[in-house]
């Protein structure tokens, strides 16, 4: 592949930052917080269940996105040494067939 200019080390650091990335997700959803119950917002004229269900949805619908994103994260980090892998594989001579 001559004339073509590939910069291994950038695409090993931008696969290194997708992992970081993607670990700081996985260490956020799996430091869920507990579920929330009524009793925490006290009396609020019958608003405490759905406040604490709310809060509850919410917690659930972040939890699925952080583990969402942790999940495509991994795929970039995959999918950039993959990009390394095959550029590689490429870059190899081809070998002659020996001539009879």
């Amino acid at each position: 592949m001559a004339g073509l200019e590939i910069y291994f080390d950038a695409l090993e650091e931008c696969a290194s930052k997708a992992k970081g990335v993607g670990n700081q997700f996985k260490a956020m959803a799996d430091e869920a917080p507990a579920s929330v119950g009524a009793s925490v917002f006290g009396s609020l004229e019958g608003f405490s269940a759905k406040l604490s269900k709310a809060v509850n949805d919410l917690e659930a619908k972040i939890d699925t996105e952080t583990r969402h994103a942790e999940n495509n994260l991994t795929k970039v980090e995959a999918a950039v040494h993959k990009v390394i892998e095959n550029v590689r594989k490429a870059d190899l001579p081809v070998p002659r067939a020996e001539q009879v």
